[in-house]
């Protein structure tokens, strides 16, 4: 803040905290004129003023007012994802079937051996 005095017109800097919120009587260095220096009071800060609002959102859009409607998106077809588990399983189920193939021919009645050819077929892919 700077105090300048009344009386010969010399300016110091000085502390607001040194004035104080209630005043203080302070003294020029080069007349020795005395004052009571007053707290500098901050002007009531006053809101800013409103911003004006377009006009398309004051205006609600009106019946037919031209404007194209909206194109709902279309639904979402979930076959292909479906199809893609499905295919994984397969997949896994057959890798499963070959590495655990000894357990289940074992694990086979003879009856279901003959039914499904699997001796025909093993000696097939042997030769």
């Amino acid at each position: 803040m700077q105090v300048t005095c009344p009386n010969c017109g010399a300016r110091y800097a000085v502390d607001p905290l040194a004035i104080g919120p209630t005043g203080r009587t302070v003294q020029c260095a080069r007349c020795s004129h005395r004052w009571r220096e007053r707290p500098i009071v901050p002007a009531a800060v006053a809101p800013p003023p409103p911003r004006p609002v377009p006009d398309f959102v004051i205006r609600p859009p009106t019946y037919n007012s031209g404007l194209p409607a909206l194109a709902t998106p279309p639904a979402k077809s979930h076959w292909a994802q479906w199809l893609s588990v499905a295919g994984l399983a397969v997949v896994v189920l057959v890798i499963a079937a070959y590495a655990f193939r000894g357990e289940i021919l074992a694990a086979l009645p003879v009856e279901w051996r003959d039914f499904l050819h699997i001796d025909a077929l093993r000696d097939l892919f042997r030769q």
